[in-house]
């Protein structure tokens, strides 16, 4: 395994979406060989765009075989949804090739707040992923202390855990989900069903 850590740079993906009322944000695209298209959750093994396809009753026709159509049916399926999708990494270092977040350390974030900003009807964040130190949930954790954005308490970092950030005399729900990587031996259903119990 190659153990160097090499500096990554976020490609620009993202795609503003009105309304917004859900905001999923992720910790950085697996490595470039990877990516079966030049978008957010690239690596046709992960479950996260078959899971918000179910849930807007749409069938995903395209990846690698046409990029762009494959890219434009998931941002369709955001809209429709009324979903942003951003992740927390700008710049990164990477152990080789490594897709796992125990081998990602996130520099430099995005712009989170800006669209928050921008969106006063978003009402709540999904965090999918939380176990490792670098994880969607605990990256964003960091984020929000290092900007000074008041939280309740988040007595625990697990599944199902709720929080609020408190923004510019705005409440905005926060809850951490299991990671729709099939690494996390979380069986399919219940992962759907737990993504359509958080975006009601």
């Amino acid at each position: 395994m190659d153990t160097d850590w090499n500096k990554e740079d976020h490609p620009n993906w993202y795609r503003d979406v009105s309304p917004m009322r859900y905001l999923i944000l992720g910790s950085f695209p697996p490595h470039p060989s990877k990516w079966e298209y030049p978008f957010f959750y690239p690596n046709g093994q992960n479950r996260f765009w078959k899971i918000l396809a179910d849930l807007a009753e749409q069938n995903l026709k395209w990846t690698k075989s046409d990029k762009t159509k494959a890219v434009q049916e998931r941002y369709e399926i955001m809209k429709k949804l009324e979903i942003g999708v951003q992740n927390l990494g700008f710049e990164i270092e990477r152990m080789g090739k490594s897709a796992l977040d125990t081998h990602i350390r996130i520099n430099k974030y995005h712009d989170i707040i800006s669209i928050i900003e921008n969106h006063p009807e978003l009402k709540k964040i999904l965090l999918p992923g939380y176990s490792a130190i670098n994880s969607t949930a605990r990256s964003f954790i960091r984020y929000i202390q290092q900007k000074g954005i008041e939280a309740s308490a988040i007595d625990q970092v697990k599944s199902e855990t709720l929080f609020k950030i408190y923004f510019k005399g705005r409440s905005i729900d926060c809850v951490i989900l299991n990671s729709t990587s099939t690494a996390s031996k979380i069986k399919y259903d219940f992962l759907l069903e737990q993504f359509r119990r958080n975006l009601k």
